[in-house]
Order: structure tokens, then C-alpha cells, then sequence
């Protein structure tokens, strides 16, 4: 029962965050594409748009792509080449997407250290 409810006092604080920059992810589409998008690129394993594309476990390729262009024009997330390979793109988070993320892990950690 202790779990359970720190993990909903988790869930009240990410709420939180993400009400406070609701604004900057349109949907929850959008945010679960940024948190994936996130994960892979801290794990040294970027992106590239067609693996984005290809998560149909978070909607249709088309709705990614729609997803992928609304993120880009709030500039939470960049496109960038990497090495001498012009024709792939990469997706990494913004600085911008990058504080969102540091918040929701501030709220997490405050949540997670009162257990101890």
C-alpha cells in the first residue's frame, strides 16, 4: 500500500509539471514521442525519424509525423546529421525539453526521498 501510494504522489507531481508546461507538449502523444525520444538518446541510441515513425505502439506513422513536426516548432526537439551521414536525421531533445524532463525528475526524486 506504501508503493502504491508514492507512486501516485509521483503521478500528482508529474501532473503538476506537465500542467505547468502544457503549453510546450500539445498532446499526450507528443509527450510519450519526447519521453521516448528522450530515453533513446541518453542511452547513446538516438532516434532517427523512421524508427520514430515506426513506434505504433503510440499511434499511426502519419500521426508521428504530425507529432515529430508539432515538437520540432516548439522547439522541443532538434534534427541533427551525425558523422558524414547526410541522409539520416536524428531526433534529440532541446535544452528547452531537457528542463521539462530535469523538473519532472526534481519532483520525482523529492517524492522518492522522503522513503528514506
Amino acid at each position: 500500500m506504501q508503493t502504491r501510494s508514492r507512486f501516485f504522489e509521483l503521478l500528482a507531481q508529474v501532473n503538476e509539471v506537465e500542467n505547468k508546461h502544457h503549453d510546450k507538449s500539445p498532446d499526450i502523444n507528443a509527450q510519450i514521442l519526447l519521453m521516448r525520444v528522450a530515453m533513446a538518446h541518453h542511452a547513446g541510441k538516438p532516434l532517427n525519424v523512421t524508427q520514430a515513425m515506426g513506434l505504433s505502439h503510440i499511434g499511426s506513422p502519419a500521426m508521428l509525423h504530425r507529432k515529430i513536426n508539432d515538437l520540432l516548432t516548439l522547439d522541443m526537439i532538434e534534427l541533427a546529421f551525425v558523422g558524414n551521414n547526410r541522409r539520416t536525421k536524428f531526433i534529440t531533445p532541446s535544452a528547452k525539453a531537457y528542463a521539462v524532463i530535469d523538473e519532472m525528475a526534481h519532483a520525482a526524486e523529492s517524492v522518492y526521498d522522503t522513503v528514506s
